[in-house]
């Protein structure tokens, strides 16, 4: 349960959460859970939910559940191909809209001795 503190205590207003959920009954219940607290503490902008049998009690307000029937069949082992497309679309979207260009991040082709760490967040106006 510690784990689950510290995740919390990066999660704020602005995160987007992104869920795998697991077809393993004892490990999706964990997971469930976790969800649960989460909304239950009002943490998180939205939670991206990516899964087969999504729990429509997981998804509030302006969350986005990604059904995937047939997923459990794959077994968590074989389907890690879904939940990394997943990342990887959140990842160069949120890359565009910082104004960056994902297909060539560095003007002179080479790499820059620092980086800045972040969850995704999305900037909300107002």
């Amino acid at each position: 349960m510690a784990s689950a503190t510290v995740l919390m205590s990066y999660v704020h207003q602005g995160t987007l959460v992104m869920c795998f959920l697991s077809s393993d009954p004892t490990l999706r219940a964990y997971e469930t859970d976790l969800l649960g607290e989460l909304d239950r503490k009002g943490l998180g902008l939205l939670k991206v939910v990516i899964g087969e049998d999504i729990p429509v009690e997981l998804i509030r307000g302006h969350d986005v559940a990604i059904e995937c029937q047939g997923l459990s069949r794959l077994g968590d082992e074989d389907s890690t191909e879904i939940c990394v497309i997943a990342g990887q679309l959140s990842a160069f979207f949120r890359c565009l809209g910082e104004g960056l260009r994902p297909d060539s991040p560095f003007e002179d082709g080479l790499s820059v001795g620092w980086f800045r760490p972040s969850l995704c967040t999305l900037k909300t106006e107002g």
